[in-house]
């Protein structure tokens, strides 16, 4: 009963939150169309990436394993690969809000150079050559690494970086909601 119920209540989690995203995309395209910032198309990026990945999560099992869900998860992979990074320019973009001096113009355009190369780093080290396994857990059957090397250093180094200016917002804003989320996202 139980291993039964996790196969329903899994996949129909990711469906759920996939279209929750959808509704999430909609309101982030309306913000960057009114916002002077080119780093408000981030968000939007960052929510298609997250729902796509949500999506092919939950209907993995009704494709079955193949050619198609291969593909789809290859697509997974590569947005993973891109849009990680990002979250360095979204970290500098709310330390900018928050007014921190370093944060400057400088740092802002530099935060998009450091993001995009260390997105061609990822694409280029874990990317090309990427083969892939299927496997299925809790009723999700989803295509996973086959030659793991070591740990995601690029995430790891977002994340930590990401943090660290989550730690700046909170003494300086009282908010310590990006710290929180980063610091929990890894175990999620």
């Amino acid at each position: 009963m139980t291993t039964l119920l996790m196969s329903i209540i899994y996949p129909l989690t990711h469906l759920s939150l996939a279209l929750s995203e959808w509704v999430l995309i909609g309101w982030a395209i309306r913000l960057w169309q009114q916002s002077t910032s080119l780093a408000m198309i981030v968000l939007p990026i960052v929510l298609v990436s997250i729902s796509y990945d949500n999506l092919i999560l939950s209907i993995g099992s009704l494709i079955g394993e193949g050619e198609l869900l291969k593909t789809l998860s290859m697509l997974r992979f590569l947005l993973h690969y891109l849009v990680v990074p990002l979250f360095i320019v979204i970290g500098v973009e709310l330390a900018y809000r928050a007014a921190a001096s370093w944060a400057n113009k400088i740092v802002r355009v530099l935060s998009w150079v450091i993001a995009l190369g260390l997105a061609a780093i990822d694409v280029a080290t874990h990317y090309i050559g990427l083969e892939l396994v299927p496997i299925e857990f809790a009723g999700i059957l989803r295509y996973h690494v086959a030659n793991l090397s070591g740990p995601p250093i690029i995430t790891i180094v977002v994340n930590l970086f990401v943090l660290l200016i989550g730690i700046g917002i909170w003494f300086r804003l009282k908010w310590p909601w990006l710290f929180v989320g980063t610091l929990v996202l890894p175990y999620w």
